[in-house]
């Protein structure tokens, strides 16, 4: 008899705690990386609400370990995430690997702006702006196992950044993409880096807006250190360009109001983003979403959205003067 997902759920968290019941397991949505559910878990106090995120495609160990990981340490130092009660990689247990994380009141972000009158949206905006410079001030030395190799050589963040985007297009042959990550290589000595923690999906979808005002930054499965224009400018990217423009103008100025940082080079880094944007797209119709550990409508979200993959493509041009036959051929099969 094959136990449901609910009663598997049950069977191991009272392995762990004699005394734990599981309630009102629901599920809640497929996500691009995870399925979602919830739950009440009741222990010797009063029930407690979770959610159970079961992590589905390819590298689906990797992201929960750099997921768990994040969370653990950013607890640590209090930047607002949601806590962490366990993790497994054993997909064994209920099919796939799984984290159990608090369960937030509240709703993304990003329909709270859309509805929002100007002055809330505004401040809004400007909190969120806030708290991504907050998350590039952070101690970056505290997330990495080797922090005197960046201290000293500070590059090197750029250098496997590039690298790994050269192992992936070679592994896919995208010739047009090779001869970006050249053109960034070649410009790389202009770069004085800095690194950070950085998300690298910061946007108001992984935003949560708690009922009693908080914000609470979820999805860190592309955690880790590098230069913190990475974040910005992909926030810049699906804040401003698949967003609204002004929400990324507002944005922008409010990070360079509250950052210690200089905002400089960013044409550099927005090459870096668009190109990650377009060749994630190209291997998707090529090869098929789950290559990239995405679901089947990531490619019609990109149908519905290629105006945009257009004038990413052209930022791109315009910067390095570079065309991407790859990217080319997917807008002409469409």
């Amino acid at each position: 008899m094959t136990l449901s997902l609910a009663e598997r759920l049950s069977l191991y968290l009272s392995s762990r705690d004699p005394k734990a019941v599981v309630s009102n397991v629901n599920f809640l949505v497929s996500g691009f990386e995870s399925e979602i559910y919830t739950f009440q878990l009741q222990r010797s106090s009063s029930p407690e609400q979770y959610v159970l995120r079961l992590f589905t495609g390819e590298g689906a160990v990797e992201k929960l370990t750099r997921e768990a990981r994040g969370l653990a340490l950013l607890q640590k130092v209090n930047y607002p995430v949601p806590a962490l009660l366990l993790q497994e990689t054993d997909a064994k247990i209920l099919g796939n690997p799984f984290e159990i994380i608090e369960r937030l009141e509240g709703q993304a972000l990003w329909p709270v702006l859309v509805s929002a009158a100007p002055e809330q949206q505004g401040q809004h905006l400007s909190q969120f702006g806030v708290l991504l410079a907050q998350l590039h001030q952070l101690d970056w030395r505290l997330f990495t196992d080797n922090p005197e190799t960046y201290e000293e050589q500070p590059g090197r963040l750029l250098d496997e950044m590039i690298s790994g985007y050269r192992s992936l297009y070679t592994k896919y042959n995208l010739r047009g993409f090779l001869q970006i990550t050249d053109w960034l290589n070649a410009h790389k000595p202009e770069i004085s880096v800095r690194p950070a923690v950085v998300h690298q999906d910061f946007h108001a979808n992984n935003v949560f807006l708690c009922s009693d005002g908080r914000f609470v930054v979820i999805d860190w499965t592309q955690f880790a250190v590098s230069d913190y224009r990475i974040d910005l400018c992909w926030t810049l990217l699906i804040m401003g360009d698949f967003g609204y423009p002004a929400w990324g103008k507002q944005i922008l100025n409010t990070y360079a109001s509250h950052s210690h940082r200089p905002i400089k080079d960013l044409d550099y880094f927005h090459v870096i983003v668009g190109m990650k944007l377009l060749a994630s797209a190209v291997i998707s119709f090529a090869f098929g979403p789950a290559e990239l550990g995405l679901r089947p409508e990531a490619v019609e979200l990109t149908k519905e959205q290629l105006l945009i993959y257009r004038q990413i493509s052209q930022q791109i041009r315009t910067v390095t003067g570079l065309t991407v036959p790859e990217w080319e051929d997917v807008c002409e099969s469409m």
